[in-house]
């Protein structure tokens, strides 16, 4: 059960649905990547469009690490407001 916008141990609800979409949205990427690699596998897809699609995707991920990183390390300013 759900009570309001309570914040304890510096998270609260909204603060775990943000990291659990970027924990989904690194989910959806890889199986995409993987996708791509097995087509390019099977010859399904030119070896070309694959690595850009690949090297793109991983260039993402790179960016969102880092912004759920800093997301994360804000936990600790938010612990001293408990």
């Amino acid at each position: 059960m759900i009570i309001g916008d309570k914040a304890k141990h510096g998270l609260n609800q909204y603060r775990l649905n943000q990291a659990k979409n970027y924990m989904k949205s690194f989910s959806d990427k890889i199986a995409k990547i993987e996708f791509m690699y097995q087509l390019s596998v099977e010859e399904g897809i030119d070896s070309e469009i694959a690595e850009n699609y690949i090297s793109n995707s991983i260039k993402e991920i790179e960016i969102e690490w880092e912004e759920f990183r800093g997301y994360i390390k804000q936990r600790d300013d938010m612990r001293g407001l408990d």
